[in-house]
């Protein structure tokens, strides 16, 4: 049975890991905070905290699902965002390559390494220039781990959204049973990426090299894009959790605004601390070409059973 360590079981990708990858036949040991925090202590403490797992548990592969999110709050404490999104993961993959260099790294990662400025969807190739602090710390952390491990691979995706943890869908169904008007930006483009959605795809790789030795090919591609086919903005999206909402008899109540009600207004009408790239759209096709597949799931299909959740999850409480 093929062994995976997830780190970050405490957010809403890890957690997904934790609940989602043992249905697919992989033994799991998932680590959240309480086993390791890496917001506090030193390098040192962390590298002696991975070397006990990685020789106690000997994974085959390691998931990386642990990061500094908080975009804005970046913004204010750079340290914090680069300690826990770009040094950990190059102690980690240091830790690998030192203990247990057979283990393969799954490095979790995000559009935010681009400025968003192109017109196309961002290939793997392009160049990255990340605005934002969070966005340099992710590009940090990618940087680190395929420098310092040779089966490190990279994963990105775009506005990911899952039952547990914060995300934006959570947060628009909670200003929607509080306020009666709301404004959402529509100039930014890009696809929402479903926890369940992310877990099977990345079920999909470690299933994939269990398979085939062509990995050990020294110009293998190492990082690649994995999102839901299509494209929305943030307007829509809005629209969408708020259309879900109204279709639920309990929360149907609970709504003070209709769908089409809400407000579609430009980002410079919405400043945040942090910019956000105007063009998140990843382009998939070499991810398809690896696994032979013609096509990943759209978006909004994938994307309707975890707002499902989230509103099954959320009715006899009062906020979200």
């Amino acid at each position: 049975m093929i062994r995976v360590m997830v780190m970050g079981v405490s957010g809403q990708l890890g957690r997904q890991c934790q609940q989602d990858l043992p249905k697919h036949g992989f033994e799991l040991l998932g680590l959240g905070r309480d086993a390791l925090d890496v917001s506090r202590g030193t390098e040192q403490d962390w590298r002696k905290a991975i070397d006990e797992h990685l020789k106690a548990f000997k994974p085959d592969w390691v998931i990386n699902a642990l990061a500094y999110t908080a975009v804005d709050r970046a913004e204010g404490e750079p340290n914090v965002a680069i300690q826990v999104n770009g040094s950990f993961p190059e102690v980690l993959a240091r830790s690998l390559r030192r203990v247990s260099p057979q283990t393969y790294l799954l490095q979790c990662s995000t559009d935010y390494v681009f400025d968003g400025r192109s017109e196309l969807p961002y290939r793997e190739s392009d160049p990255t220039r990340p605005l934002s602090v969070y966005g340099q710390s992710k590009l940090l952390g990618e940087q680190a781990v395929l420098s310092s491990h040779e089966r490190s691979r990279v994963l990105r995706f775009s506005w990911v959204v899952g039952v547990h943890g914060e995300n934006f869908a959570k947060t628009i169904l909670r200003l929607a049973s509080e306020r009666a008007q709301l404004r959402v930006v529509g100039d930014q483009r890009g696809v929402p990426s479903p926890t369940p959605f992310l877990v099977r795809e990345f079920s999909r790789l470690i299933s994939l090299y269990a398979k085939t030795h062509t990995i050990e090919d020294a110009k293998q591609q190492k990082v690649f894009h994995v999102v839901p086919s299509g494209e929305t903005n943030w307007h829509a999206y809005a629209q969408c959790c708020i259309e879900a909402a109204a279709a639920d008899p309990l929360w149907a109540k609970r709504l003070k605004i209709r769908w089409q009600d809400i407000a579609c207004i430009s980002s410079k009408a919405y400043p945040t601390k942090a910019p956000r790239p105007l063009n998140s759209l990843l382009d998939c096709a070499a991810w398809c070409d690896l696994h032979h597949i013609k096509v990943l799931p759209a978006w909004a299909s994938v994307t309707r059973p975890v707002l499902q959740g989230i509103l099954a999850n959320s009715r006899w409480s009062p906020s979200l």
